[in-house]
């Protein structure tokens, strides 16, 4: 089995979580516990370009994030979300909770 990655750099204002690999049941661990330690605490964008699959475990991640931003006031955002995991969130009818930008250079000041 193919395990995740998950690297966390400061970008500016913004903490950049970069995954790759499948988000799933036996992966999302690692994921979740790097979000949770940022989420609601500084603004936070998640690269999921190199995402090869997501399932409902990986979704339930960012939606935890994301409603941890909103309730303080923080920014997230979804960078450059692989096919895969553009057609997952999509797949979910919540598309419209994740602001998504094209790339790094793309980030809000």
């Amino acid at each position: 089995m193919t395990g995740i990655s998950v690297e966390v750099i400061e970008r500016g204002s913004w903490t950049v979580l970069t995954v790759n690999g499948p988000i799933n049941s036996y992966t999302y661990n690692e994921l979740q516990e790097k979000t949770m330690r940022h989420a609601g605490r500084v603004d936070m964008a998640v690269d999921l370009a190199g995402v090869s699959s997501m399932t409902s475990a990986g979704i339930g991640v960012m939606l935890a994030a994301v409603e941890d931003a909103e309730a303080v006031g923080k920014r997230f955002v979804i960078v450059a979300p692989s096919e895969v995991a553009r057609l997952a969130i999509e797949s979910t009818g919540f598309a419209d909770r994740f602001p998504t930008v094209p790339s790094l250079k793309d980030l809000p000041a």
